[in-house]
């Protein structure tokens, strides 16, 4: 399954802040004191980077050293290196790009673009699969795509086959949906470039685009051919989604740990409860994660005065632990997750877990134990995102390479596997075998 906005290849990360601060997300943790009001800020600058600490399962640092390529006015031969400290022999990056601006015959890239390559090839080295370099455009679409705001028209689709790819899901209020694309719609062709087999990334590539321009849309609906056009813009796409089941049991759907997802969150608690809800399944299926500050702020929530978690690593010269306060809802519920439930899911479901708080249905969860910071670098030379840190459940466990076995074991009927949670909760509501186990659990306590 795949958003239009690329949704899930984003793994957890973050905001901009000013140099000096540093804000945790559910994949990482820093030196500073947790707030319930303003979440989790660093009070003591390191270097002037901005570090985004990350914990969602595809997600700070004392002395970090960054290697940063400065360009003088004059061209590849006037090119210097600024050497950290005089630590890294970074001479041969010089020589290379004066060579090649010497000696290159044909065209040559420009000593940006040469800049560019070699920062990513260099991060790509360290062989850390949850390691990037971004330059200011990269990191800026990512951090606006991570957070749920993209230019594109609103639709979360299915990988395409050798039909098409349906349309799961017409977002409220989005472009698609005042064009009139409705769920169930199988997209045939985008503009001129027929979709079926071509992956998810590359039928992401041609839906999104800048804000203003149209997409025209070659869509099967029943046994009809329809071309829509549709214009695209700005999406938000929200974070949490929520209904009443059965025996007033509230249902809360989090998709990633990013965004508006706090405020989206204790808006869903409030209505439900409103409703007569009294007992809650909060589902975390295929959550990769997100920040780690809403996953605190969302633990706080559901948690008496406890540990959260704890993290330690290369940003931290001890232990730092994560605290919820005495306030919480008072209201029993379970927690819903699966194989795709990683980092901060793994930390939501591991403080429920470890403090007694709630039972865990599903399948092993993902299991990332480790944080990223995000580094900004020095005039405007873009941003490291880099693993550098460990994070801990309550207990002590690190979840990395095993995850969370849940408390009650449910498995989804083979057919099901391949659906999205969205389609699972809506469509086939009777058939999931993991929020009926959850029901049941909720109904026997």
């Amino acid at each position: 399954m795949t958003e239009d906005m690329n949704d899930l290849r984003i793994s957890a990360e973050a905001d901009n802040r000013p140099a000096g601060d540093r804000e945790l997300l559910i994949f990482g943790e820093g030196d500073g004191a947790l707030s319930k009001d303003t979440g989790v800020k660093y009070t003591k600058p390191k270097l002037g980077y901005l570090a985004i600490a990350l914990l969602g399962g595809i997600v700070l640092g004392a002395a970090v050293t960054i290697l940063a390529v400065s360009s003088i006015t004059g061209g590849l031969s006037n090119l210097r290196l600024i050497k950290n400290m005089g630590k890294y022999d970074s001479s041969v990056i010089s020589e290379l790009m004066q060579k090649i601006d010497a000696y290159h015959f044909g065209d040559t890239p420009s000593s940006d673009k040469l800049v560019e390559e070699a920062s990513h090839a260099l991060v790509d080295a360290v062989d850390d699969p949850y390691a990037s370099y971004f330059t200011e455009k990269e990191y800026t679409d990512y951090s606006s795509s991570f957070n749920g705001r993209y230019c594109g028209i609103g639709v979360l689709v299915q990988k395409p086959d050798s039909t098409g790819s349906v349309i799961v899901r017409v977002y409220e209020d989005s472009f698609a949906e005042q064009a009139g694309v409705k769920a169930g719609d199988v997209i045939i062709k985008v503009d001129d470039k027929e979709v079926k087999d071509i992956s998810s990334n590359e039928l992401v590539d041609l839906i999104t685009g800048e804000a203003g321009t149209t997409v025209d849309l070659t869509v099967l609906r029943d046994d009809r051919k329809l071309t829509i056009t549709v214009t695209r813009g700005e999406v938000y796409v929200k974070r949490v989604d929520s209904m009443m089941l059965e025996d007033n049991v509230g249902y809360i759907y989090l998709s990633q740990f990013s965004g508006d997802a706090v405020k989206e969150f204790e808006t869903a608690l409030n209505e439900l409860t409103e409703q007569g809800a009294k007992s809650l399944i909060i589902d975390l299926r295929n959550d990769p994660g997100g920040a780690l500050n809403i996953a605190v702020k969302l633990c706080d929530m559901m948690l008496p005065e406890c540990v959260i978690c704890s993290m330690q690593g290369k940003t931290t010269e001890e232990t730092e632990y994560f605290r919820s306060d005495k306030e919480m809802y008072d209201i029993p519920f379970v927690v819903l997750v699966n194989e795709n439930s990683a980092s901060a899911s793994e930390i939501f479901a591991g403080a429920m877990q470890d403090n007694g708080r709630a039972k865990i249905i599903g399948v092993q969860t993902f299991g990332k134990g480790v944080v990223q910071t995000t580094f900004r670098l020095d005039n405007g030379h873009g941003y490291l995102k880099l693993t550098t840190d460990a994070y801990y459940t309550p207990n002590g466990t690190n979840l990395g390479g095993t995850g969370i076995t849940p408390d009650i074991a449910a498995e989804l009927p083979e057919e099901l596997k391949t659906l999205d949670v969205y389609t699972l909760y809506t469509q086939h509501l009777e058939e999931d075998t993991q929020i009926q186990a959850a029901l049941k659990e909720l109904k026997n306590n």
